[in-house]
């Protein structure tokens, strides 16, 4: 029986790869590589579990060079697609050799996404991951060139499929045709596609280039604002203002009467500016703002509220 280690995200595509793959009978090993910007769906992933041996790898500081200085540039936000896909097909040849898999897959549909998937990028991708002829990506496979696989007969290519472009309506068809009723809808699942996103990462770059996993993920909570070098991420609800009044290791702002929390990083000469910012959100005319650094109350700094609007040239997004 023919193996393969599937990449897998837990989107609409891998999950039709891996089904199509099972039905033509190849044992599958699916490669679930976790980053700090992609979103895994666990209902999928929890089915998947029940047909499959499945390998989570967790990506670490390593991918977050790859995110500050990728050497094939971005896309239209700030994915550097053509980077992360060389990252996970080096993970995945390590592992097509731990598992003794014949090949790998893939769920890339041809020319559905311009920067990285048209035929040029596949075989750019392939050889700086030196996986070349190694991949097959069961959706697209009777347009795209043969892989070794394929030439030596381990697999079928006139079982795999041919479809392209940014359409989703055969794949929609497909999840009909195979009785998958547990799938994702289609869309991205990366948050560095985002625009939003995108602008918060962009001026995180700009005024931390050594930022760590954890700034990244305080990139995706909260509202932002750059003041001067500073910066202030104030809370959108309650949840969101006790997560950031968790995060000791800053200076926690947090208003004696109702409204968000947040938490100030920089210099404090601009400390006022940023009180005056998170009593905007309030509602009494004046707010005082309690200061905790270590989770200790070191000052109240008494602010009048003024119109956010005031405010917005700070806002990042």
């Amino acid at each position: 029986m023919a193996k393969a280690i599937l990449l897998f995200s837990t989107g609409l595509d891998s999950l039709l790869a891996f089904h199509l793959l099972k039905r033509i009978g190849v044992e599958v090993v699916v490669l679930v590589i976790k980053t700090s910007f992609n979103k895994i769906n666990e209902e999928v992933l929890n089915e998947v579990k029940k047909e499959a041996k499945v390998i989570v790898y967790e990506a670490g500081e390593d991918y977050l060079q790859i995110v500050k200085n990728p050497k094939f540039g971005y896309g239209k936000q700030m994915n550097p697609c053509i980077d992360c896909k060389i990252y996970i097909y080096k993970i995945a040849k390590k592992f097509l050799e731990e598992e003794k898999a014949d090949f790998i897959a893939s769920g890339e549909v041809l020319n559905q996404r311009s920067f990285s998937q048209t035929i040029d990028k596949f075989k750019l991708i392939e050889k700086e991951a030196g996986v070349e002829k190694l991949v097959v990506r069961p959706l697209s496979a009777k347009l795209l060139p043969e892989t070794i696989a394929e030439e030596k007969g381990v697999i079928d290519k006139e079982k795999l499929l041919d479809i392209k472009g940014r359409s989703r309506k055969r794949q929609l068809q497909l999840v009909k045709e195979l009785g998958i009723s547990v799938y994702s809808q289609p869309a991205g699942g990366c948050s560095l596609t985002n625009p939003i996103f995108s602008k918060r990462l962009k001026d995180l770059i700009e005024y931390n280039p050594n930022f760590s996993l954890e700034d990244v993920e305080l990139l995706k909570i909260g509202r932002h604002f750059r003041i001067g070098s500073s910066k202030l991420i104030l809370g959108r609800d309650e949840k969101e203002s006790k997560f950031l009044e968790s995060m000791i290791k800053y200076l926690v702002l947090k208003p004696k009467s109702k409204g968000p929390s947040g938490i100030f990083i920089g210099d404090e000469k601009e400390l006022i500016i940023a009180c005056e910012i998170l009593a905007s959100y309030c509602k009494d005319e004046k707010v005082v703002v309690e200061v905790l650094k270590g989770g200790e109350k070191i000052e109240e700094i008494e602010v009048e509220r003024k119109n956010k609007e005031e405010f917005r040239k700070f806002l990042i997004c």
